[in-house]
Formats: structure tokens, sequence, C-alpha cells
């Protein structure tokens, strides 16, 4: 029976399903064991684990943080978190209302790039917006279809997302700067929790003569790097399955399941995603 150890929900604003309909989509599927890592957030966690409960189906708390080291926008997982931590709620509270308040400002940014979108709009999609809201948005206005950016992202197999990673994610020409945590401070927080600190899909965010910044994330505390999953070729696989040769690192498997804004993410459809990742992971946690 398969696992998928990186799905998201409703929860995380980018998400098509409930924690629910989560749930019932792996036990469709008949996985075995799903962690729920929503954005920052955790709550969509609760609600998995009853769900998870009257299926028969094993859910583990986790979250998916935004962070940044040596000026890398990253994303770290926790696994096996204290999701009721008050140390934990003040941190998602934080994100929350740092997040707030750079709407506007994020808003004045594309608008300046020429691109069309409404605050009412935004927050119908979510009211704590994240780089896919704002892309949605924009997208699905129609005083944008003619702009060629936008044109030119429509021809591509995935286009939300590849315009997120291309001008709106931090470091990247239209992003308006918001608060992210340094991975040290999140590695931290999971640790604190009880939680495994993993390094989620590094192909996607790091080159590969950038691995000097997973040596730095090893120094301070990272147990794991997700090699699996939908952001990875190949040559991603070999690479990271090379760097971590003779490291104590768990080599991890998710599919980053959201639905409809990453089609080709299926949950549960990753390599190597048997159940002694998940015994691996639970090992080290506290």
């Amino acid at each position: 029976m398969a696992i998928d150890l990186h799905v998201h929900t409703t929860a995380s604003g980018d998400g098509d399903f409930s924690p629910k309909k989560v749930v019932e989509i792996a036990k469709e599927k008949n996985i075995q064991a799903i962690a729920i890592t929503d954005h920052d957030t955790i709550n969509g966690v609760e609600e998995g684990l009853l769900w998870g409960k009257r299926h028969g189906l094993e859910v583990i708390p986790g979250c998916e943080f935004y962070t940044e080291d040596m000026g890398k926008w990253l994303h770290l997982l926790g696994y096996f978190i204290d999701y009721k931590s008050q140390e934990l709620s003040k941190f998602t509270e934080k994100i929350e209302e740092e997040r707030k308040k750079t709407v506007r400002k994020q808003m004045d940014k594309l608008k300046k790039a020429g691109l069309f979108l409404e605050l009412g709009d935004l927050y119908k999609s979510n009211l704590k917006p994240m780089f896919h809201n704002y892309a949605n948005v924009i997208f699905a206005d129609s005083r944008n279809k003619d702009n060629d950016l936008v044109k030119k992202y429509l021809e591509k197999e995935n286009p939300i997302v590849s315009f997120c990673m291309d001008w709106l994610v931090p470091g990247k020409p239209f992003n308006a700067y918001q608060y992210t945590p340094k991975a040290s401070d999140i590695i931290k927080l999971i640790k604190n929790i009880g939680g495994v600190p993993v390094l989620a899909h590094p192909g996607a965010l790091l080159k590969e003569e950038e691995d000097y910044i997973i040596d730095d994330l090893m120094f301070l505390g990272l147990e794991g790097i997700e090699i699996y999953t939908s952001w990875h070729n190949e040559r991603n696989e070999e690479h990271y399955n090379k760097y971590c040769l003779g490291k104590d690192l768990i080599i991890t498997c998710g599919s980053d399941f959201h639905g409809s804004l990453k089609p080709k993410a299926k949950m549960g459809e990753i390599k190597h995603n048997t159940y002694d990742v998940v015994e691996e992971l639970r090992k080290r946690s506290n």
C-alpha cells in the first residue's frame, strides 16, 4: 500500500479539497498513510485526523513552512508535529497577520507591471492571499487576456504555478516583500514541537551547485530531503540521492497534491512511497 507525505487541503488557500475529502480520496486510492502539510497553517489537521480515524487511514500531522536561508526561498516540511502547540499557533497567527499587511503592496506592484486585478476578487479567493491567489485573479480577469505576459503563460502546461515561480515568489521581479522566517527558526520550531524537519522538493528551488545551502540546513538540524516528488525529474532524483549518500538523512516522498492547481501531482502516485518512510520519520519524532 502507498503513502503520500505531502498533501494540501483547502486550508492552504490553494488546495481544492477539504480535509474530509482528501481523506476520502486517499481511501479510494487504497493509500495507507498521508501527511496533511498545508502552507504555514495547521487548520486542516484536526479535521483530517478525525476523518482518517473514521476511515481507517493514518493521517500524519504536518505543515509546509515557507522560509529562507542564505537568501534562497525554501520550503520546509514538519512531520509528526504537535499541532496543538501554543508556540506553533503563535507562529501561524503571525504569518497570517503579516500576509494581510502586504496585500495592497503586492497588488500595487502587480498593477504597476500593467496587470489588472481587484481586491474584492482577491479576497473571494483567499482572505490571506498567497502567490497562487494573485495569479489566479490575474488570469481570470478578462482585461489581462491580451497582455503578452499572460498569453505566454496560457500556453504552458501549468500556467498559474509557472507564473508564480517566474514572477511572484521571493526574489522574483513582481514580488512585494513579506516577512519570511529564517530556516534556523523553523527547524528549531519543528523540533520544539516534537516534529521532524524535511526539505521539500529542493530541485524546484535550488540549483545543483547550491548544495552548500543544504549543508547549512543539516548543520541547523535538517533530518530529511523530499527526493521523490512531482517536482523532480530523474536527474533531480539521482543528484539528491547521491547527496544523501553517507549522510544521516531520511529520503522522503510526497506528491505535493493540491488538485487543479497541479493536475499532474496525483495523490499517492510517486516513487518509493512505502510505509518504511513513515516508520523512519516516527523514530525521529519526540
